[in-house]
């Protein structure tokens, strides 16, 4: 009877857990994770855009980008706007990094730091002099919904926004009490940053850097040097520079470094065009799949935490170097560009079928609440895609809820991780997508101006109620 109930006990405990191991899902074992493998040679040159349409959207995204330097105000213009986000935290103080619960002087000490009450205490262009990140409230220190587990704790550090690339344009709107932090806009997102990491610009640095040619980033987290053989910053794909000259084997670049009064200093960089290009990049097929290859494996990073990138960055990414301007976050992306196809109350064959039938490999997201994808195309008849994924949701069989973790950029199909048994069936992929947008410039031009920095009227739109991709 002890042997018996010790097997029961067993069994439960099996049971109650999804395996580990294999680390890695069926679909990323069997499918090639080179993006090439899918390209053919019929296709390879094609334009996926035409050169107009692409000169078209380019200047769109260069008027926006650009657009933080021009604003006579902050787009959140108001304070209570910003509180909002504290009132937030108030509700919910969250996790520290020590797994140990936030105490209400914490929050209250931000607060008082953040000085809201004379919001904006200033307005000024700036640009960022090294890789650095947006945050939620004035501290680098995380807060987490829960101490333990994968679905709202680690990673997911809720007061992290978005990481920002060196020399990038910024607006400068106020800065705490203690000096040590400002309010910022980006082109794609406001929030608090180091004061460490921007320099100020004046009018004649704007006319400099706003010269109409520009290089983009094609390789990812390379070595930005200055002719003086100076360390700048390392490379994010997506990244542009003002272009001065291009050589047979070089191209001539303008960065940004702050000098000792944190005023921007203008510095020359010569870059190998294996690394950038100049913008845009003619979106071909074969350029599509170089791009693609250099994000593909990249650990995820909640964000744009620890350098890497989550769904939404990946995307937005990806589109920068052929000038395709994307908002942040991923029901944006989905929502605010290209032509919109709902899919929402369809059965999943009908999904898919449509996914096959209209999308455009590498120019078509699809998207599920909390998770932005690619379309790149089909093998066997099954869609496939690519995406930056955390995980996939899984149940014990006592009904807990979990996580299989990917943890990184892969391809897929849209039944990722079906073949095991702990996977949650209603929250299987294809059963929860419910979007489809093809990039097309021509409603993209229409929209993009819109998608400066949307404002935040409320609270859910700057803050996720439940961190983590489902």
């Amino acid at each position: 009877m002890k042997i018996k109930f010790s097997y029961f006990i067993l069994i439960l405990f099996l049971a109650s857990c999804c395996p580990k191991y294999p680390d890695i899902i069926k679909d990323v074992k069997d499918l090639s994770q080179d993006h090439t493998a899918y390209l053919t040679e019929s296709v390879k040159e094609k334009f996926i855009l035409t050169k107009e349409d692409q000169v078209k959207v380019n200047e769109e995204y260069d008027k926006i980008y650009f657009s933080v330097w021009h604003n006579l105000q902050p787009v959140h213009s108001s304070s209570e706007k910003i509180s909002l986000i504290f009132k937030r935290f108030a509700l919910s103080l969250g996790y520290g990094e020590n797994k140990k619960k936030h105490s209400s002087s914490w929050l209250k000490k931000l607060k008082q730091n953040a000085s809201l009450d004379d919001y904006p205490n200033t307005l000024k262009p700036a640009i960022t002099n090294r890789n650095t990140n947006l945050r939620m409230l004035p501290t680098q220190g995380p807060h987490f919904y829960s101490s333990d587990g994968d679905i709202s704790g680690w990673p997911f550090d809720n007061l992290q926004i978005s990481s920002v690339a060196a020399n990038t344009p910024i607006l400068i709107c106020h800065v705490s009490a203690d000096k040590s932090w400002a309010l910022v806009e980006t082109s794609f997102a406001f929030g608090w940053m180091p004061v460490e990491d921007y320099a100020h610009v004046d009018e004649n640095f704007i006319k400099i850097w706003e010269c109409g040619h520009y290089a983009v980033i094609i390789r990812d987290k390379s070595v930005i040097f200055d002719t003086d053989g100076h360390f700048n910053f390392r490379t994010s794909i997506g990244q542009m520079f003002p272009l001065i000259r291009k050589m047979p084997d070089r191209l001539e670049i303008l960065t940004a470094v702050a000098d000792e009064n944190k005023n921007a200093t203008i510095k020359h960089g010569l870059v190998s065009p294996e690394v950038i290009a100049i913008k845009p990049l003619p979106l071909t097929y074969s350029n599509a799949v170089k791009i693609a290859n250099e994000l593909i494996d990249e650990a995820y990073g909640w964000g744009g935490l620890y350098g890497n990138r989550d769904c939404s960055a990946m995307t937005r990414d990806f589109f920068a170097p052929f000038g395709i301007w994307l908002p942040r976050h991923s029901e944006d992306q989905v929502r605010k560009v290209g032509t919109f196809i709902d899919l929402q109350n369809l059965e999943p064959e009908q999904k898919e079928k449509i996914i096959l039938e209209k999308g455009v490999p590498y120019l078509s997201l699809l998207w599920r609440k909390g998770h932005v994808m690619l379309y790149i195309g089909e093998q066997n008849g099954r869609a496939l895609i690519f995406h930056n994924a955390w995980g996939l949701r899984t149940l014990d069989f006592f009904g807990k809820e979990g996580r299989k973790i990917i943890g990184k950029a892969v391809i897929t199909t849209l039944y990722p991780g079906a073949e095991l048994y702990c996977i949650d069936p209603g929250g299987l992929l294809l059963k929860n997508i419910s979007a489809m947008t093809i990039l097309e410039p021509v409603k993209q031009n229409e929209q993009m101006q819109q998608n400066t920095v949307p404002a935040a009227n409320n609270i859910n739109d700057v803050i996720p109620a439940k961190a983590g991709i489902q």
